[in-house]
C-alpha cells in the first residue's frame, strides 16, 4: 500500500463528495463515508495502514453504501473515486 497515494485518492473523493450538488451532505450515509474517508486520511497521513486501527471485526462500508446510494452519472463518477481508494488499500487483493 502507497499511504501517499491512499491519502491523495481519499482526499480527492472526499473533495467530491463535498462539492457535488447532487449528493446530500446531510444524509446519514454520506456522513458515514465521509467519516470514513477522514478516517482513512487521518492514519495514512501517519504511514498507518488504517485497516490496522479498526476495532475487531469492524470492515469499511464506503463502498457498500456507495454502491447501494449513488445512481447518477456524477454520483457513478464518485463511486470509482471510492473504487480507487479500495483497490490502493487493498492493493493485494487486486
Amino acid at each position: 500500500m502507497n499511504f501517499m497515494l491512499l491519502t491523495k485518492k481519499a482526499r480527492v473523493a472526499k473533495n467530491r463528495i463535498i462539492a457535488s450538488d447532487v449528493i446530500d451532505q446531510n444524509s446519514t450515509l454520506i456522513l458515514s463515508i465521509l467519516q470514513q474517508l477522514e478516517f482513512i486520511i487521518k492514519y495514512s497521513e501517519k504511514k498507518i495502514d488504517p485497516r490496522s486501527q479498526l476495532k475487531t471485526g469492524q470492515t469499511f462500508t464506503y463502498s457498500v453504501l456507495a454502491s447501494r446510494e449513488f445512481c447518477s452519472p456524477e454520483e457513478l463518477a464518485i463511486k470509482n473515486l471510492l473504487d480507487e481508494v479500495s483497490r490502493e488499500m487493498y492493493s493485494e487483493d487486486y
